[in-house]
């Protein structure tokens, strides 16, 4: 699993653009005894303000590219993404802005 980045400041507007690893798997389907695995949580901080907050469900698709923007950000500031999922597996990544 993992977590790419692309993450820019311009004219105080961060934009940044996530790949996240994760297989986002529903468990289950057609007979199949495979558990269910996906991101139920999923956050990005700029130091301690809290600028993206999702809940996904198991309907995402595997490696979800997520997209978002957010006022107040200059180059050379830290993004923290993390999220968690159903079976309790975590990661987290700092991204610094360009």
């Amino acid at each position: 699993m993992g977590i790419k980045a692309i993450a820019k400041a311009k004219n105080d507007i961060a934009t940044v653009k996530l790949l996240v690893k994760h297989p986002m798997s529903p468990g289950s389907i057609a007979g199949g005894k495979k558990p269910p695995k996906f991101i139920t949580h999923l956050t990005a901080k700029a130091g301690s303000r809290l600028v993206y907050d999702m809940y996904p469900t198991s309907a995402v698709s595997k490696n979800p590219y997520i997209k978002f923007a957010y006022k107040g950000a200059k180059k050379g500031d830290v993004i923290t993404v993390q999220w968690v999922d159903n079976t309790g597996a975590s990661e987290k990544a700092d991204i610094k802005l360009k």
